[in-house]
């Protein structure tokens, strides 16, 4: 059972590594302070990389120069998606400053 288990913690840990990855090859650095405003974007990208059949070739395509995620990912739109909103949040983030 040991070896299943580090098994699984292994292919979590792949599938987090290719998440934090991607999200740095985006340009996305979150705060802890982004974070509340973006929960269902980011859920959603936390969950393509968790269904992920291939998080070892996302890994090896992060090191690349193409910009935005890979057009093979099925889920390229859930990070689309949060690359829209933190450029809202940006935007809002900027206005609130020019109002202060």
């Amino acid at each position: 059972m040991s070896d299943f288990l580090d098994s699984m913690r292994q292919d979590f840990d792949t599938r987090m590594t290719a998440h934090e990855g991607m999200l740095a090859h985006l340009g996305l650095h979150l705060t802890e302070l982004d974070a509340p405003f973006l929960v269902t974007e980011l859920k959603a990208t936390f969950g393509a990389c968790g269904a992920c059949h291939c998080p070892k070739t996302c890994l090896d395509w992060q090191g690349g120069h193409e910009d935005g995620p890979p057009p093979w990912c099925h889920k390229r739109g859930t990070f689309l998606t949060l690359i829209e909103a933190c450029a809202a949040l940006d935007i809002e983030r900027h206005r609130l400053i020019g109002r202060a």
